[in-house]
Formats: C-alpha cells, sequence, structure tokens
C-alpha cells in the first residue's frame, strides 16, 4: 500500500492531511475526532489579538488609568492572561489526548506584545506555530514597504522568542510576493500556508446593509495557490502549505504534484464532516498506486516549475484571453 508520510515545518505527518484552524479544532473533542478521521495533523482555532484586546477593554470599562493605576495594571493584566489561560489549556489537554502534531494559531495585525504569548504556547508543547497574518492596505498615506517590514517585523521578533518551527499564513497580496517569502523565509520563517481565504463583505440591496459574503471556499478558487506553489516550491527551499479549494482527493494529489508538503483542509470538512479525510486519502491512495508510486517523495513536486519543459505555462498570466481572443 502506498506509504503517505510527509515532512511539514520538520515535523514528522502520517499523510498530508491538515485540518486547518477553524471550529473544527476549537475543542479537544473536536480534535480527537479529527485524529480518528485520519487527519496527519491540526491547526488550533486561532488565538486573535483583537480579540484579546477587545476583551480585555471591556474588562477595564469604567477605571481610570491614572487615577487607580495599580488596578488598571492588574485587570489589564487579568484580561489578557485569561484569555491566553484558556487557549493554552486546550493545547496542554489535546496534547495529551491525540499523537499527532498539534500546532497552535496565533492570528494577528500588528508586531505588539502578544509575541510573547508565542513562548507559552512552546512551553506547553506546541509542536509548531501558525501565525495568521493580514495587514489590510488600506491606508492612503501607508506605502508598500511600510506594511511588508511589519511581516518582516512580527517574523524577525518570532523567531527570537521561540525554537519550534513556525508557518507564515499570508494572502497573495504584495507587488513582490516571490521576493516578499524569500525574505520572510530568511528571517526566520520555517514554511508558508497558501493562501489564507479572508472573508469578504457584500451588500444587501434591500436592507440597505453590508453583511458578510459567502464564508465557504470554492473548489476554482484552489488555482491561485496551485500556481504560487508552481512557481515557488522549486525556487525557495522551504516547506509550503496549501489552502483554500481543496474540495477532494484529486485536489489533494495536484497541490502535492506542483510542490506543496501538505494540504489544509476546512471548508469541504464543514460541509461534509470531518470523516471525509479518509475518503480523500484513499483518492490520493487509489491514484499513487495506478501510477506505480510508493510514497509522496516519488512524485511531490514533479509539477513545479522548476521540473518543466515549458516552464512559461504557469507565468503567462494572459495566455487564455489570447487564445480565446479577448483582449
Amino acid at each position: 500500500m502506498a506509504d503517505l508520510k510527509t515532512k511539514y515545518l520538520g515535523l514528522d505527518l502520517k499523510n498530508p492531511i491538515i485540518v486547518s484552524s477553524s471550529n473544527l479544532t476549537a475543542s479537544v473533542d473536536k480534535i480527537v475526532a479529527c485524529e480518528k478521521a485520519g487527519a496527519g495533523a491540526v491547526v488550533l482555532k486561532s488565538l486573535f489579538e483583537e480579540q484579546i484586546k477587545a476583551d480585555t477593554a471591556e474588562l477595564m470599562k469604567g477605571v481610570e488609568d491614572a487615577q487607580y493605576a495599580e488596578a488598571f495594571d492588574y485587570l489589564t493584566k487579568t484580561g489578557d492572561y485569561h484569555f491566553i489561560d484558556k487557549y493554552l489549556t486546550l493545547l496542554e489537554t489535546a496534547k495529551s489526548s491525540v499523537s499527532i502534531p498539534v500546532i497552535a494559531s496565533l492570528n494577528c495585525v500588528s508586531d505588539g506584545s502578544w509575541i510573547d504569548y508565542a513562548q507559552r504556547l512552546e512551553r506547553l508543547g506546541a509542536d509548531a506555530l501558525e501565525l495568521n497574518i493580514f495587514v489590510l492596505p488600506a491606508a492612503v498615506r501607508k506605502k508598500g514597504e511600510e506594511i511588508e517590514q511589519i511581516y518582516v517585523n512580527v517574523c524577525r521578533r518570532i523567531r527570537k522568542k521561540i525554537s519550534i518551527p513556525f508557518a507564515l499564513k499570508i494572502g497573495p497580496h504584495f507587488s513582490g510576493l516571490a521576493n516578499m517569502i524569500k525574505n520572510l523565509k530568511d528571517e526566520g520563517a520555517s514554511g508558508f500556508v497558501l493562501f489564507n481565504r479572508f472573508y469578504q463583505p457584500d451588500v444587501d440591496i434591500e436592507k440597505l446593509e453590508v453583511v458578510p459574503a459567502k464564508i465557504l471556499s470554492a473548489p476554482e478558487e484552489m488555482a491561485l495557490s496551485l500556481r504560487w506553489i508552481a512557481l515557488l516550491s522549486g525556487e525557495i527551499e522551504t516547506d509550503f502549505a496549501a489552502a483554500t479549494g481543496i474540495h477532494d482527493g484529486k485536489s489533494v494529489v495536484k497541490q502535492l504534484l506542483v510542490g506543496a508538503r501538505a494540504v489544509q483542509l476546512c471548508s469541504v470538512l464543514l460541509q461534509n464532516g470531518v470523516d471525509y479525510v479518509s475518503t480523500m486519502l484513499n483518492v490520493v491512495v487509489e491514484w499513487m498506486d495506478r501510477h506505480n508510486f510508493a510514497r509522496l517523495d516519488d512524485f511531490v513536486g514533479m509539477l513545479s516549475q522548476e521540473e518543466l519543459e515549458n516552464p512559461e505555462l504557469y507565468e503567462r498570466a494572459q495566455y487564455v484571453k489570447a487564445l480565446v481572443g479577448i483582449s
């Protein structure tokens, strides 16, 4: 039978399917269910920087900083510690309940004091850390270099704080994505999750309200990560995990072929249940057997740009338009 073992962020995974940070990994019972379904690893539901700040601010209502300095300091720390302690309890209990790697997740928008939490996650046994970063480039007077520097600062500070591997889960919104990933790798990132799927706004034209757009991904959204992993996996010596739009076993095979070391699943499992992991793995095994691949390393990356005779197939963004005569 085909051997599905892989390495991601230096971790030994029994297979390349990771259940991504979501409600699917928000409790120990759910994490145990992910392991029973066959997942190779889990990423804990994220601890949000904004959530900690907002909840601490609610706790602080009515307390004047200057007038009650000691109380202000105590309550601020209490607010922070309550939520981080709750998260640490989830991590510690999950680690004692499953044998697969447990990756902690921090969702952040700045390079602030939340970075200190990473050390506590490491001490409690997190196998790795995933930093889910997005700084919306919406400030008219803020240059791209300033925004990119925030990512670099986060990466640099985290690497100084912890020794366990960490991955950056980022979006594609950089003018020089390839160079940015290389710079972040040079600053200590162990791998990258491509790409973050951001919740988008929509407009209800009858109620005249801004509402959330569709939350779950669609299969066609996978094309973006497929292209970029194919372009970069042979150029930058790092681990890539593919995310967003992976809805069946064939999609897992495609991402592995272009160079992904792992894939992260969320929407497909919310739609079909976590037991669908085994269905997708069976498709991968059947495909490997059909093509006489005994293990993942026999084919991972064989269709990356570096391995192709016609590498321009991944680069020519307007190729299809030219073919069908659309200008």
